[in-house]
């Protein structure tokens, strides 16, 4: 379909050096599109200034870390546009907060997003929240393709394409609740998976806050404050700088060569492989995000270029790499088959093997 060709994110050179160079703060909201609401301030005002102050943290004490923003006043940046800005600038990190809503007054707590399929109603509903600012935009049903933030079966298309930067992600969200449960005091509503555009779009490790529910009387009373914007800044910032402090340390640490195999090596054997990731764009077998794959190739199939690892004989040696890539965090990576150099079914190849 269309619409995944479009969702589908640019592949550009990110997160490719030894250290994190680049981090893009994302305010959600903003200008015509208000988020939430509570009784006495607007969630656009509250991410802008939290976004802000950790860019100033960052700022002051990491000189060598350059602090783009996707906006630093109350305008309306299209949800396409603010991970368009992620990628040109070629972003290590992509962080964007938010502030939430429930029907319920008694809702609380602080939870971080991350790319993946709504595995809920609740996450579900968030990501329509977020999502629904792309019926603001002038011509959003040709930038989106007509998608509709409201369908639920909409939804269903963001499980259909593998993130290569969600173990990153995973690292980095982990990091951000621990630090806003055990230094801010917040309930803590873990680390979700969701749809949202925003970040389907981005090509680096990515994560959505949302800091707390504008609905809860004490929580916006707090998100509302001095104190309470300044401690939510510190917590996003100390954890990026431990998320920023284990990268640069993981790539120091002395890796065992990635052998990789150039493509045309892809001949008239017959041979197992397992595929764990696939984009539209070719990103280079020796991406970051491939690091700890051992044997990574690539292929095109149907439009699209597929990531494998290895050239086995047998389907049970390619299981056991398949096991070994989904303990990576590969978790869809599944065996594939080909024969003579094209393509084929499991069944097909097995049987070519016993001719």
């Amino acid at each position: 379909m269309l619409l995944l060709a479009i969702l589908l994110p640019m592949i550009v050179a990110a997160q490719k050096g030894e250290k994190i160079q680049t981090v893009v703060i994302d305010a959600g909201h903003g200008g015509k599109d208000p988020g939430a609401l509570g009784k006495s301030c607007k969630e656009k005002d509250l991410n802008l200034a939290v976004a802000l102050k950790l860019g100033a943290y960052i700022e002051e004490n990491m000189p060598n870390v350059k602090v783009v923003y996707t906006r630093k006043k109350d305008v309306f940046v299209e949800l396409n546009e603010r991970a368009a800005i992620a990628n040109r600038n070629d972003a290590d990190v992509f962080i964007s907060i938010h502030c939430n809503s429930a029907g319920s007054t008694s809702v609380h707590g602080a939870e971080t997003f991350v790319m993946g399929e709504s595995k809920n109603e609740a996450n579900l509903n968030v990501a329509k929240a977020e999502n629904a600012a792309i019926l603001l935009e002038d011509n959003a049903g040709e930038t989106y393709d007509n998608f509709d933030p409201n369908s639920t079966e909409a939804y269903i298309l963001f499980s259909l394409s593998q993130s290569l930067y969600q173990n990153q992600s995973l690292q980095l969200a982990d990091k951000v609740q621990q630090q806003l449960v055990t230094k801010v005091e917040r309930h803590d509503r873990g680390v979700q998976q969701a749809g949202f555009l925003v970040l389907w779009k981005t090509s680096m490790p990515s994560i959505l806050v949302e800091l707390g529910f504008l609905s809860n009387a004490n929580e916006e009373k707090f998100l509302n404050s001095e104190r309470g914007q300044t401690q939510m800044a510190l917590a996003l910032y100390r954890a990026f700088n431990e998320y920023k402090q284990a990268y640069e340390t993981d790539n120091k640490t002395e890796q065992k060569p990635v052998a990789t195999t150039p493509a045309s090596s892809i001949n008239s054997d017959v041979f197992f492989s397992v595929q764990f990731a696939s984009r539209d764009k070719k990103v280079p077998v020796t991406d970051k995000a491939f690091k700890k794959v051992p044997e990574v190739d690539v292929y095109e199939y149907n439009g699209a270029f597929r990531y494998i690892s290895g050239h086995f004989t047998s389907k049970a040696q390619a299981t056991a790499r398949q096991t070994e890539l989904r303990n990576l965090g590969f978790s869809d990576a599944f065996v594939v088959a080909f024969v003579n150099g094209e393509r084929a079914t499991l069944k097909a190849a097995e049987a070519a093997l016993k001719k």
